[in-house]
């Protein structure tokens, strides 16, 4: 798409909270280094490289505040700031959603530190649809058969409607108001289903193709492959 810029301001909040569980690691995996740079690093340099955004929120599990600031200060911004995270993770969105002062036409993102490969046109078409429709997700097609298993059978489903959900996620500033002022019914598991739980449908934008999540051991060897491919191919994007 043709270069995009928001009528309001653009806020990130950049989900830092894993303890290194899924991992089994005595580090959190977004501290686990890529390519000699933490994952958190290449996460948070993507989003000061693209420029837009007017502060960036690092929302860090209260035991690794003071790596986080060790580790980003040199990268923050005068606006920017990390502040502690909750015991899950919408626990967490709060918590980062608390330290903004937001307009009704400000867009919100937010985003897994966990998912390195996000690119420019990501972010631009996410935020243009998060600006025109109110919340948006970056999701990719499944290209496989997909079954579902029931008791005494299989139940094939339409792979052309099934997509995958990624991050980031957007909102816009009056839809996250509206939010905010009804308690859900269940805890969220992210952005697009706490507007759904208020019937608020998001729409999906396609991610580009290497949008991992690294959460496992060999998510860090996949991304360690994928990273000189998805440098290729954000260069011939650009």
């Amino acid at each position: 798409m043709k270069s995009w810029f928001p009528s309001g301001n653009i806020y990130l909040l950049l989900l830092s909270g894993g303890t290194g569980s899924r991992m089994k690691s005595d580090l959190p995996k977004q501290f686990l280094e890529l390519n000699g740079k933490s994952i958190l690093l290449h996460s948070l340099e993507t989003f000061i490289d693209w420029g837009k955004t007017k502060s960036i929120v690092l929302v860090s599990h209260k035991d690794y505040i003071l790596k986080s600031e060790t580790l980003c200060s040199p990268f923050l911004r005068e606006r920017d700031r990390i502040v502690e995270g909750g015991d899950t993770r919408h626990g967490s969105t709060l918590a980062g959603i608390s330290s903004l002062q937001f307009a009704t036409n400000d867009i919100i993102l937010i985003h897994d530190a966990a998912r390195p490969f996000v690119s420019p046109d990501d972010l631009d078409r996410l935020s243009s649809v998060t600006e025109e429709f109110g919340v948006a997700s970056l999701a990719s097609k499944n290209h496989e058969t997909v079954l579902e298993e029931e008791k005494d059978h299989l139940k094939f489903l339409n792979r052309e409607k099934i997509w995958f959900m990624k991050t980031p996620q957007g909102i816009r500033g009056d839809i996250l108001k509206k939010i905010l002022e009804k308690p859900s019914a269940t805890e969220p598991t992210d952005l697009c289903t706490w507007a759904q739980g208020q019937g608020i449908t998001p729409k999906l934008v396609e991610s580009n193709p290497y949008n991992l999540k690294i959460t496992e051991k060999s998510d860090l060897a996949l991304a360690e492959a994928m990273l000189p491919l998805f440098q290729s191919w954000k260069e011939k994007a650009d």
